[in-house]
């Protein structure tokens, strides 16, 4: 059994770590300094550990486990910096900065490969990862970063990681958008407009239609809500404007009923505040690299979209918490 522990003693003392933070100011390490020292961890832990104690049985066994601040400080780094599972544990091995985020110390054990995979498959199946999101946005919403008031509605399409047919995919569908078909899931989001901070998320085969997941991503005390015409019905316009919201959705034409000119002008003036929704889409394929899904089956890319949202939605609270200050 390979030794994985970290056994350098020199260069984990308090003193040689003061001298890193001071000489290595590159912005990745910058980066993890700030999100280790600006988030709550305790609060954001707190909910996914009470429902652990109830999973003990379904944790991973083996090795003395990992505290639960490390697992998910791994998934964190996993996910920014797009790792699989062997070269996270060989970068949290080789950098500095990964083992200052995740507070390992010399004899400490670095979590290996089949570690964070059984972690992935335990949060993936209590649905954890959602918890994460929420549990994070309840910080936000403490520190009025979530205002409530205008919501943007919008879903994304990511490939499936197999090809049509493998035995390994057995939830991905198929679906067309503009005339091009794709093969694997949805990802689907609520924004807050003001804030620019996902709000709620779903995940679901690609062959679930947008606007099945619409009542679950608006929350119903919003002022206004926006959304494509992909979203468009009298019914629910009807609705909406029974609760005393504004509906912002874009008027759809039909074979028989094309669109008037002032319908054409409307929809312009709405796109230019419903195209704010595409930006977590790019952060998350731009900077991210999150292109398609990483793994095979429902859960576990629903995971890995709620992790995105997660990191995107700390991205926000890190460029609204400097614009505060």
């Amino acid at each position: 059994m390979r030794n994985n522990k970290i056994n350098n003693i020199d260069l984990f003392t308090n003193h040689a770590n003061e001298i890193f933070k001071q000489h290595i100011k590159t912005q990745s390490k910058q980066a993890l300094e700030v999100i280790k020292n600006s988030i709550d961890w305790e609060s954001l832990l707190k909910p996914i550990e009470s429902i652990l104690i109830q999973e003990r049985s379904s944790a991973p066994t083996g090795r003395k486990p990992f505290s639960l601040l490390v697992i998910v400080r791994c998934f964190l780094l996993q996910s920014i910096y797009g790792l699989s599972d062997p070269r996270l544990e060989e970068e949290i091995a080789d950098r500095r900065s990964f083992q200052i985020f995740l507070e390992l110390n010399s004899g400490d054990s670095i979590p290996d490969e089949t570690t964070i995979c059984r972690y992935r498959t335990l949060f993936a199946k209590h649905n954890l990862d959602k918890v994460l999101f929420d549990s994070f946005n309840k910080q936000l919403i403490r520190k009025d970063m979530i205002l409530e008031k205008v919501t943007l509605v919008d879903a994304t399409i990511k490939q499936a990681q197999a090809k049509p047919g493998k035995k390994r995919e057995q939830e991905a569908t198929f679906t067309k958008k503009r005339g091009k078909t794709y093969y694997g899931y949805k990802g689907h989001i609520g924004l807050d407009h003001g804030t620019g901070v996902i709000r709620s998320v779903e995940f679901t085969p690609a062959n679930v239609h947008d606007s099945d997941k619409f009542e679950q991503l608006i929350s119903g005390n919003e002022s206004s809500v926006y959304a494509d015409k992909g979203y468009a019905s009298k019914k629910r316009k009807e609705s909406l404007e029974s609760k005393g919201i504004f509906c912002g959705i874009l008027e759809k034409g039909y074979r028989s009923h094309p669109l008037t000119r002032c319908q054409i002008a409307i929809n312009k003036q709405l796109s230019r505040i419903r195209n704010n929704v595409e930006r977590p889409f790019s952060y998350m394929t731009r900077v991210l690299g999150y292109d398609r899904c990483s793994y095979y089956g429902l859960a576990r890319n629903r995971f890995e979209f709620n992790l995105k949202a997660t990191i995107y939605n700390i991205r926000r609270f890190l460029t609204l918490s400097a614009c505060i200050s």
